[in-house]
């Protein structure tokens, strides 16, 4: 078994500076994306558990469908750095309105491992990610997890970091994720053609290593760590670095095509997190640079164009996004149309044009975020009573995306001087609706402008 001690020795990250060459993996011309077969997204989960209603904690460990299994016998892990308790944060529920509060919960002394990890899913599948992040830092220090459990600690702790974020603590999820240090260290690295003893000589991982660490906690570290250690561009040069690997798997001829497959798809969604990062660093120019030479499958074709658009929009570049979406052969009914009006103040056309899209029907599972932005295009036009009808009309039919309650709470300053009892009842009315699984139901004050 591998000591503590020796996790000390890893090599340092290379990602703290991006790479000086000007063309990296993401955007070479011997595009693996370009083949024609790329048309099926790899699914994170192998089942569903919130479809089958069977709760047992294997979704936790099932993150990576190319993950090995189990290591090798004498390459074990040590990874009780993870398990500190003094590694993760008190999370607290002062933030959340009181009609979205719930317990949190908290494992009983003798219960069984399975079933605290059963009741991760449950809450995970119905939307209390601030609960579920609580209760798996609680497993993980516990001591009822091995240290050398590699499988179960990783999944744990990306959930841990994923629900911090959905909950508004990305924060808190940065500093946690400094925890794991350099990813690319060679003590996460196992050769399975190795035995233990070489193994423990080699100072460095094999070309065909293996990585232990599953990929969704390797992608989200990297954003993380890249916020944690207040450089951005530690977060560009992890994801070339992970796209480097990609390429190299993407090209083993031993892989089996649905393998390749989903190294094909871990590319691609590579090349649009590059894009986010950017954005994210304020470089909106080089954005739409890394957007224009991205190689996109034909499947993602028509999505592609449109975030060609939402970012030129972004920038204030109205000229350029009207181009794409002449050269794109875009429809009169697209979203797309409404929206360039909205940027250019036109706010007239765009309640016609939205109501447009209402009337005509063919974007009725973007039904709600229509009607939202024709009642703030309302709001902008002077329409304020229509505009607070339609958004609480949105809330009784049971929609509370982030952005939905925002607005009607902003709605209510501007049309009433008891704005904080209408805001408080908007709460108590998001608490009441049926739980979807697909919103967050620990909803920071924030929301609500409380």
């Amino acid at each position: 078994m591998e000591s503590v001690d020796l996790r000390h020795s890893r090599t340092v990250s290379k990602s703290s500076r991006p790479r000086s060459s000007t063309r990296g993996p993401l955007d070479e011309f011997n595009d693996p994306l370009g083949s024609a077969d790329v048309n099926v997204s790899s699914a994170p989960f192998v089942q569903d558990a919130a479809q089958t209603g069977i709760y047992t904690g294997h979704t936790l460990t099932a993150l990576d469908p190319l993950a090995p299994n189990e290591l090798p016998p004498g390459m074990e892990k040590d990874l009780s750095y993870l398990l500190r308790y003094d590694l993760y944060h008190s999370l607290s529920q002062i933030d959340i309105p009181h009609p979205l509060r719930s317990e949190f919960v908290t494992p009983a002394p003798d219960e069984m491992l399975s079933s605290s990890l059963g009741k991760v899913e449950i809450l995970l599948a119905e939307g209390h990610f601030l609960l579920a992040a609580y209760l798996c830092g609680t497993i993980l220090t516990s001591r009822s997890v091995s240290p050398t459990d590699t499988k179960l600690i990783f999944g744990l702790f990306y959930t841990r970091l994923a629900c911090l974020e959905l909950s508004g603590n990305a924060v808190l999820a940065a500093q946690e994720s400094k925890a794991l240090e350099d990813l690319t260290s060679a003590f996460y690295y196992v050769d399975f053609d190795l035995d233990a003893s070489a193994k423990e000589n080699s100072q460095k991982p094999s070309v065909h290593a293996r990585h232990i660490v599953p990929w969704p906690l390797r992608v989200l570290a990297v954003r993380l760590q890249s916020i944690g250690f207040g450089d951005p561009r530690r977060g560009i040069g992890g994801l070339y670095e992970l796209g480097l690997e990609a390429r190299r798997e993407i090209m083993r001829t031993e892989l089996t095509q649905s393998e390749r497959q989903i190294w094909r798809d871990r590319l691609a969604d590579l090349g649009i997190r590059s894009v986010n990062a950017l954005i994210e660093m304020g470089d909106l120019d080089a954005a739409r640079r890394s957007l224009h030479s991205l190689k996109i499958a034909d499947s993602e074709a028509e999505i592609n164009k449109s975030r060609k658009v939402l970012l030129s929009l972004m920038i204030g570049d109205l000229d350029a996004a009207k181009k794409v979406c002449e050269e794109a052969g875009m429809p009169d009914e697209s979203i797309l149309k409404p929206l360039i009006s909205m940027a250019e103040g036109q706010y007239n056309d765009a309640v016609a044009e939205w109501r447009a899209l209402l009337e005509n029907g063919e974007e009725n599972n973007d039904k709600a975020l229509i009607s939202q932005n024709l009642a703030v295009c309302l709001l902008y036009s002077g329409q304020l009573n229509e505009a607070r009808q339609i958004l609480e009309s949105l809330v009784a039919a049971n929609h509370s995306f982030g952005s939905l309650v925002f607005n009607l709470s902003t709605v209510y300053e501007l049309c009433s001087d008891k704005a904080g009892i209408l805001k408080t009842s908007l709460a108590e009315s998001v608490a009441k609706q049926p739980i979807s699984g697909h919103i967050n139901l620990d909803r920071p004050s924030a929301d609500f402008k409380l």
